[in-house]
């Protein structure tokens, strides 16, 4: 301890925290020595051991990162801190600065209440200072012949002490002797009590003597200093790397601006070129319709112009001209004739859209995606039904190819399919109680196995599909993206009907039961059903017409006159659709979007199709083209894909 009461720079540092940087409160000591404020180390231990280190049992010193270990593992972590030893030495040490810090004030006023009037002198004999007035009145009167000391002549503040020595809280005395063999101070009374068997116990001023007189103290500074510069060398080296790291993070950030222009600039291209695209196929569609338009409107005008002239002629008994007039209106309603038909076999509806990939991750020529041209059939108008759309198109096959997979147990039996509007295929195969996945050319892209017996499908929209289950009974709704199929939800019937036909129907689906007397009923996402009508035959499919949202249900029955198809009205209202006879035990039914209607016929080993109100029929496939027992099937624009009854393989046709 320096002369004086007056503490050296290195007792300053060991006086404060290293975690909090302040003067130490209640200062605990670790095994390595370091030593903290115990709210500090409480603080620190709790955070060291959260998270994944939560059930540690010791924790690294802050410093050194020694591992100190509490007493009593089985307290909070919060009160480890308060198992560690107190540091005596250093609370000692504090309370010295504390009091050989500061100015001096006179003892007697501050015990009047004047706790700011400056002391003037020193008594050493009782530690205690007096202003003027004190001195004369109080100290002078008792202490007659004391050494008290003029401090107002001193450049200190203090007077200077004795050499003091650390205070032992425990048995009030002075710390004044060391035991080198649990290296710790102690007082006259510690010594006693616990050291007397220690065999190196000596005064704390002969140990500082006999490290002086030997190499410990010397050698023990060269290893501070030489660590000293160690920790040095790695504080200037983690310097230098956070000045790396804060220049590549400038750059970094910089690198980010300049890729942000670059893209920014190539958006731009891209817009320009995608909106060039849009508007240029606008144009050109545009002027196809025109076209068109005008085509119509000349051989309109033309045709009322020779109709009046017609009417003024026969008027007016002119035969020339009337002749002339009947061979040019002749003319002119073949013309028609050809027109109409020429128009009925393109007659399509241009959606120009605009399409971008799910999940775009790039900045390629595709970034701002694809401009389409989606056409499909559409009616014509009313008033010429003497060339219905329907009976004009031709059908050819364009695709087989098998869908049984390697983990399939069983050959299939595809009971529903859908065609999904990008080229991909869904079926549902009962016998191994599966939905799987196809490109249109046959590519296999994915599986999912169903808890239950998968029976007819629906299509929900562009991502989702949904197949009836026989049982336990119900409806599984199916998620299909990126050439991936999962299941979304499964909507369980009342009293686990047994559902095979399945529909949807703005958000609502619309399911029939697999018994003899067949009910169709309306169920909602939460599962609440509503029966609609109670069949006195078996349903086997479902499908709507989307201009009406008209039910279309096929029966399986040969008997003659029961309804093989039926459409039942948003009203419950049923009306027989087709009769046996072309068709016998229907299976699979679809209607396309213009409202017609396909039917597939087991018995008869052939394809239906009519027009909504069923007044056009025809056998759109039958036994010469190689249907044999024709079960699903499901139409997407011009195409259709047909399944068979326990076959492994799937058919594509295209109408044109």
């Amino acid at each position: 301890m320096a002369e004086g009461g007056h503490l050296p720079d290195l007792d300053l540092h060991l006086l404060e925290c290293p975690i909090c940087l302040e003067r130490l409160r209640q200062p605990k000591s670790l095994p390595c020595l370091h030593c903290f404020c115990q709210e500090c180390l409480g603080t620190y231990i709790t955070k060291e051991l959260s998270g994944k280190m939560a059930s540690g049992t010791s924790f690294p010193c802050p410093i050194c990162r020694g591992m100190a270990t509490p007493v009593n593992q089985a307290e909070t972590k919060e009160n480890w801190s308060k198992q560690f030893p107190t540091n005596a030495v250093i609370q000692e040490l504090i309370k010295l600065k504390e009091q050989s810090s500061g100015p001096l004030y006179c003892t007697p006023c501050q015990t009047k209440g004047n706790l700011s009037n400056p002391a003037k002198f020193w008594c050493k004999k009782i530690e205690s200072g007096f202003c003027e007035i004190c001195k004369v009145d109080y100290h002078d009167v008792v202490h007659i012949g004391c050494d008290i000391l003029d401090i107002t002549r001193h450049d200190s503040n203090r007077p200077k002490q004795n050499p003091t020595f650390p205070h032992c809280d425990q048995h009030d005395e002075n710390m004044v002797w060391y035991c080198e063999d649990h290296k710790l101070l102690g007082s006259n009374i510690c010594v006693l009590e616990d050291h007397r068997r220690c065999e190196a116990v000596t005064t704390a001023t002969k140990y500082i003597q006999k490290l002086k007189a030997g190499s410990q103290l010397t050698d023990m500074q060269a290893a501070l200093q030489k660590s000293a510069e160690v920790m040095n060398s790695l504080v200037k080296d983690f310097d230098e790397q956070l000045q790396v790291m804060v220049k590549n993070q400038e750059i970094a950030l910089q690198s980010i601006k300049d890729l942000r222009h670059r893209v920014d600039k190539r958006l731009d291209e891209l817009q320009k070129n995608c909106t060039d695209m849009l508007i240029a196929l606008f144009k050109e569609e545009k002027r196809k319709l025109d076209d068109s338009l005008r085509q119509c409107e000349r051989l309109k005008n033309s045709m009322l112009n020779t109709l009046k002239s017609s009417i003024k002629a026969t008027e007016g008994n002119d035969n020339t001209e009337m002749i002339v007039l009947y061979q040019r209106g002749q003319a002119e309603v073949e013309s028609c004739k050809a027109l109409v038909t020429e128009k009925s076999e393109s007659f399509t509806s241009v959606n120009i859209q605009h399409q971008t990939e799910p999940g775009l991750a790039t900045f390629g020529d595709g970034a701002m995606g694809n401009i389409v041209i989606e056409e499909s059939r559409r009616p014509f108008p009313d008033g010429l039904a003497h060339l219905p759309p329907i009976l004009g198109r031709r059908v050819r096959e364009v695709q087989q190819f098998d869908i049984k997979t390697t983990s399939d147990k069983k050959d299939c039996d595809v009971f529903g399919a859908v065609y999904l509007p990008y080229n991909q295929i869904v079926v549902s195969d009962y016998n191994n109680a599966k939905l799987k996945l196809f490109t249109d050319k046959g590519q296999y892209l994915d599986e999912l196995t169903i808890q239950g017996t998968p029976q007819d499908m629906c299509f929900v929209n562009d991502n989702t599909v949904a197949v009836a289950d026989s049982s336990p009974g119900g409806v599984h709704v199916v998620n299909v993206e990126n050439s991936k199929i999962s299941l979304s939800s499964v909507i369980c019937l009342p009293d686990y009907k047994d559902c095979r036909g399945l529909t949807h129907i703005n958000g609502r689906f619309v399911v029939c039961t697999n018994k003899e007397e067949a009910e169709v009923y309306s169920v909602t996402q939460d599962g609440t059903a509503e029966l609609l009508h109670q069949y006195s035959g078996k349903c086997c499919f479902l499908s709507h017409d989307p201009t009406n949202e008209d039910i279309m249900v096929s029966c399986s029955t040969d008997t003659e006159g029961e309804a093989v198809l039926s459409r039942l009205s948003t009203d419950k209202h049923l009306k027989s659709v087709m009769k046996v006879g072309l068709v016998r035990k229907a299976a699979g039914v679809n209607v396309d979007r213009e409202g017609n209607i396909y039917l597939c016929s087991r018995d008869s080993n052939n394809v239906v199709q009519m027009s909504g109100d069923g007044t056009h029929i025809r056998e759109l496939l039958t036994s010469s083209d190689g249907i044999s027992s024709p079960f699903a099937i499901a139409v997407c624009g011009d195409m259709f894909v047909l399944t068979e009854d326990n076959t492994n393989h799937v058919r594509l046709f295209q109408l044109y």
